[in-house]
């Protein structure tokens, strides 16, 4: 059945309405406090991901080697201390470069060799192999030892060797423990400061103590000894370069000399200073005169490609700019205005239109004379620009002429100085470059001093018990967080009524909570007949008002209630539905799921006949298959005999004939329907009804297969009223927002024997 225009329009309405709150909702802002109540949907998931965390955390500290550290402090110059240190400048790009090449040497294989000698550490090393092979060592602490001792030989074997590799030699033995410092080795600072901090870890706190001290001395020493290498080396070959230079420029000096004097020539440098400063400023003439005629060009291109007469001359920049005629513009529009009102008024002919259009005729001619004069300003402009850069490129070409001659006529006399003046300038500087060195050699002072001394560590450096499990735990509680978020992401069934609004473009009805089934409490289906004053019926009545007030004029009488499968609490529903219209009038349940009939079971009705019987003719009347309620407001029809062909029985004429019949003895009729998408049996009832109610379970149904159900009976025409949100949890809802409230009924429940009479 079609809804009455009533209906359309307040539909309508209500669609608007929607609309309108939908496009404020999506420009509001993000709202913080979603994911706050995600976070306490998954509260004790998070909790028990921290706790493992933390347990981890604990015991990976608890069981970690100590390591101890020890570090020395000490203090690096990047000034050599030469005798005159005070003269010295270091730009800090050097002094950051100094600074790291000094990181890269004391964590030198060279540096840690030298280390391993003076300790004697190779013989230590295998004191200690031959002290485990006696004793047969067992245990975790030994194990790791000899593990760490030996991983660098079977890194370095072949694999098909490693059971017949020979003994480690004196020098593998060396290389190997080199490598094993420099892994441990740390150094810092030098950044903001002259301090070098140089930090050694082992497991031994006496070891690192050693190590870290010998470090220290044998970096000191390598310095003393490169750089004074260096030094001497660098003294003898400024020495031989010194001698050549000399004789080098004394001989380009006599060659310049006689040049002079066999040519009479003088200095020619402010010749050609004078030449360049001319050529310069001529070259900022030509730029200042060539962004003129870029600028003049652009307009002289903007009036070539104007048709003439054409209005476009009007928006013009140059015409907007003359006042003149942007007068004339402004006349000549409102005289057209003037002249279009005169005609509309008078007509063409009259005394005052000719006068009007006399008059703008005159201030058009005006206008295209100032115009004209605009134009040709315009083209003035334009040829006077390319006549003023042609001429200074002219001047210009005359000048690079003269300096280009200039250049060549003092060609060999400009060689000869700048030779004399190269030669003297190097000569000059290997001069110094040598003094500097000779007193170099003669001081042998450190600038690297050691300022504090390694000592025993008293306590291991780490594990870091609190940091480790402070962190384990915010990781815990991180990926707890992580996981809640993820899986609400994943989770693509409905929570809320708002949720099934938004997903299905449906008005919602309202919610069915939750009941669970017990001894002393009545069963879902007949939970508003047994207590009519519970949450769950309250819930009922409004679904009920709402599908009232769905269209005032005209409510529906027959209503299908259906979902997009099975088990998703339509029969419930439809049950407690049908109980809830009893009390406004006659009232009948009619099962039309035909293949999977649930009401005679949930209701206690024995009879085995019912709607299929009916269509098919074995029963007669329909008064033979009604079950009545003690207040007889509330009938029901129950599936009766299973049929072979629920399709065919639905829809034929038979069925809609018995559907209004039923109409005239009752005024509202409520279908327990099967579900949409595995069978199509409601979409053939879903146009015998005034109209559809959709049921989706809380939390069980997946949002594309309501969609697809939705799809399907909207394709038909059906007319959905709305959805409802079946077996949802008020409790679980408020964690998505503070809105969604629950409670008991408010008031005071009558007493038993008041109700009965």
């Amino acid at each position: 059945m079609n809804p009455a225009v009533p209906e359309k329009a307040l539909s309508l309405s209500n669609s608007n309405n929607n609309h309108d709150h939908t496009s404020f909702e999506n420009e509001e802002v993000i709202d913080l406090g979603q994911y706050w109540r995600t976070i306490k949907r998954a509260k004790w998931g998070i909790m028990v991901i921290t706790l493992f965390s933390l347990i981890v955390g604990a015991f990976i500290a608890s069981s970690a080697v100590p390591i101890y550290k020890a570090s020395s402090k000490i203090l690096a110059d990047p000034q050599s201390p030469n005798a005159d240190r005070n003269e010295q400048y270091i730009a800090s790009a050097m002094v950051f470069l100094y600074y790291e090449t000094q990181y890269e040497i004391i964590q030198s294989r060279n540096i840690a060799e030298v280390v391993v000698d003076k300790l004697n550490l190779v013989e230590k090393y295998k004191q200690e192999q031959k002290e485990l092979k006696a004793e047969k060592p067992s245990g975790l602490s030994v194990a790791i030892k000899e593990f760490k001792g030996e991983i660098s030989a079977l890194f370095a074997a072949d694999a098909s060797k490693k059971e017949k590799a020979a003994p480690l030699t004196d020098a593998q033995i060396k290389i190997m423990l080199a490598s094993n410092i420099q892994a441990n080795v740390e150094v810092s600072g030098g950044k903001q400061s002259q301090i070098i901090n140089i930090s050694y870890t082992s497991d031994d706190p006496q070891e690192a103590a050693d190590i870290i001290n010998a470090l220290s001395d044998a970096y000191i020493q390598f310095g003393l000894e490169s750089r004074l290498g260096d030094v001497k080396n660098t003294e003898a070959w400024l020495s031989e370069q010194y001698a050549q230079l000399k004789e080098k420029l004394q001989d380009s000096e006599a060659r310049l000399s006689a040049y002079r004097s066999q040519q009479g020539l003088v200095d020619t440098e402010q010749q050609q200073r004078l030449a360049n400063s001319q050529l310069q400023s001529l070259n900022s003439e030509l730029i200042r005169a060539q962004t003129n005629l870029s600028s003049a060009e652009e307009q002289y291109l903007a009036v070539k490609h104007v048709e003439p007469g054409s209005k476009e001359f009007y928006s013009l920049g140059p015409v907007l700019q003359n006042r003149t005629a942007s007068d004339l513009v402004k006349n000549e529009s409102q005289l057209s205005q003037r002249v279009n009102e005169l005609f509309e008024r008078y007509g063409e002919k009259h005394p005052k239109m000719i006068a009007a259009r006399s008059e703008l005729k005159s201030a058009r001619e005006s206008l295209q004379n100032e115009v004209n004069k605009v134009v040709e300003n315009i083209e003035k402009n334009y040829k006077l620009a390319q006549f003023q850069v042609a001429n200074i490129e002219k001047l210009i070409d005359k000048s690079r002429d003269d300096i280009q001659s200039l250049q060549t006529e003092n060609f060999s006399l400009v060689s000869l100085e700048r030779e004399v003046e190269n030669n003297r300038r190097i000569y000059e500087n290997f001069q110094v470059s040598l003094m500097e060195t000779s007193g170099k050699s003669e001081f042998n002072s450190s600038n690297i001093h050691i300022i504090d001394r390694a000592t025993v560590p008293a306590a291991p450096f780490k594990p870091n018990v609190k940091l480790i499990v402070v962190l384990t735990g915010m990781f815990g509680l991180f990926f707890g967080v992580v996981l809640a978020f993820v899986r609400e992401a994943l989770d693509n069934t409905f929570k809320t009524p708002d949720a099934v609004e938004e997903k299905l473009k449906l008005p919602t009805l309202g919610i069915t909570p939750v009941v669970k089934r017990s001894k002393k409490s009545a069963t879902p289906e007949k939970q508003y007949l047994d207590d009519s004053l519970s949450p769950f019926a309250e819930s009922i009545n409004t679904i009920r008002t709402g599908l009232l007030f769905s269209n005032i004029d005209n409510p529906p009488k027959t209503i299908l209630v259906t979902s997009a499968t099975g088990s998703e609490g339509k029969s419930t529903m439809a049950m407690n539905l049908a109980a809830a219209y009893s009390n406004l009038g006659k009232t009948l349940l009619l099962e039309v799921d035909l293949r999977k009939p649930s009401v005679a079971k949930n209701l206690g009705i024995k009879t085995k006949l019912g709607l299929t019987d009916l269509i098919s003719g074995s029963v007669t009347s329909s008064s033979e298959l009604i079950y009545k309620d003690n207040n007889n407001q509330f009938n029901v029809i129950t599936c009766g005999t299973m049929a072979r062909n629920p399709l065919e029985l639905l829809s034929s004429k038979k069925f809609e004939e018995v559907l209004a019949s039923l109409q005239t003895h009752y005024e509202y009729i409520i279908l327990d329907g099967p579900p949409t998408l595995p069978v199509s049996d409601s979409c053939i009832l879903a146009n015998k009804v005034d109209g559809v109610i959709f049921a989706v379970k809380a939390e069980d149904t997946r949002i594309k297969v309501a969609k697809e159900a939705v799809s399907r009976l909207q394709k038909l025409h059906a007319n959905i009223i709305g959805a409802v949100l079946t077996v949802a949890e008020p409790h679980k809802m408020s964690y998505y927002g503070e809105h969604y409230y629950s409670g008991e009924y408010y008031g005071v429940k009558p007493v038993k024997e008041i109700a009965k009479s």
